[in-house]
């Protein structure tokens, strides 16, 4: 196993329990530079996360992230049944949560549920809204449940990058109310300082 070094913190949220595994960025300082506008040091989770989203790194990124969230959750053990990923903000070609839910779901043999929640519209990211009610009322009406059946089942709601933490607690929500789920756990790989 190539696990990196973490340092989860606790998620509070309409779940059973929640874990964001690390930071994503250490430091990152202006350089004046328009080129190279940030000198940004990430933490290690936070690099690979990077690289995959970002760099085009996805084998050994992929590799080390599923390695990381496999030895957390034998340690955390939630009683997950499926694993659910968060819908992405972005349209990209592959999708990082995605991604890393499928490789996850094969190394843990269990099912990653991809279809529970279905982004109806797109929204901008929610980093860039800075109004509370406007995140709530865009997530409100772009995140939605799916066509899968999740009845009575116990979810790992799985995200990548968690700021604010509205786009979490919207599938949560829909998962618990429209989705019929026993209980909902969150992963989040890192978050914003």
């Amino acid at each position: 196993m190539s696990a990196v070094a973490t340092h989860p913190m606790k998620l509070v949220g309409p779940w059973a329990g929640g874990y964001v595994l690390d930071y994503h960025t250490v430091s990152s300082i202006p350089t004046g530079d328009p080129y190279y506008r940030f000198d940004t040091k990430r933490t290690e989770l936070g690099e690979l996360l990077y690289h995959l989203k970002y760099r085009a790194g996805a084998n050994p990124s992929v590799t080390e992230i599923v390695d990381t969230l496999g030895q957390f959750l034998g340690t955390w053990n939630p009683p997950i049944e499926v694993i659910v990923p968060s819908p992405p903000s972005l349209g990209r070609p592959t999708q990082p949560v995605v991604h890393i839910a499928r490789n996850l779901s094969e190394r843990l043999q269990i099912p990653a549920i991809e279809d529970a929640l279905i982004k109806t519209k797109p929204t901008p990211q929610m980093k860039n809204i800075q109004d509370w009610f406007e995140r709530q009322r865009l997530l409100a009406e772009a995140i939605q449940a799916g066509p899968a059946d999740l009845r009575d089942k116990v979810v790992l709601l799985l995200d990548d990058l968690v700021e604010s933490g509205s786009t979490l607690r919207r599938s949560a929500e829909v998962l618990l109310r429209d989705c019929g789920v026993k209980a909902v756990y969150a992963l989040v790989l890192t978050r914003t300082k």
